[in-house]
């Protein structure tokens, strides 16, 4: 059973830049699982890696500018200590898919943290500008 926090720290640890794209081409990241695994497995270890570490370098890497601007270092140690407190350090993952919705990929995995029995889904928004895939979104569910 998801907690409450869960939906409140989801509103909290990125707001999506989705709504902020403007005239930015954007397209989805692929078609296909292998493709969309391809682009987004090697993002989402790296972030995942960099949460867990506490390197906001590490896990904004991938960021679009806008999201990056949207969550700043300062509120990353904020959010993850919420998130450690609350569900723990990251540990493992299984991936579920994805959906490409308008002009947007978003992949999602079923994720294990060390604090709670229960899955977290992590939803990562993804998408394609100007040949690089960056990151528009992310939440722990």
């Amino acid at each position: 059973m998801l907690k409450k926090w869960q939906v409140g720290a989801t509103a909290v640890i990125i707001l999506l830049a989705m709504v902020c794209v403007g005239p930015v081409r954007a397209e989805v990241v692929g078609q296909t699982d292998a493709e969309v695994q391809a682009a987004v497995e090697p993002m989402v270890e790296n972030l995942l890696a960099g949460f867990n570490d506490g390197n906001y370098q590490k896990y904004s890497r991938d960021f679009d500018p806008m999201l990056k601007e949207s969550l700043p270092e300062e509120k990353f140690r904020e959010v993850r200590t919420d998130i450690l407190n609350k569900i723990g350090r990251y540990q493992s993952r299984q991936y579920l898919g994805f959906l490409n919705q308008n002009r947007f990929t978003a992949a999602l995995w079923k994720g294990k943290f060390d604090k709670t029995a229960s899955d977290v889904l992590i939803k990562l928004v993804t998408s394609k500008r100007q040949d690089k895939v960056v990151i528009v979104g992310l939440w722990f569910q």
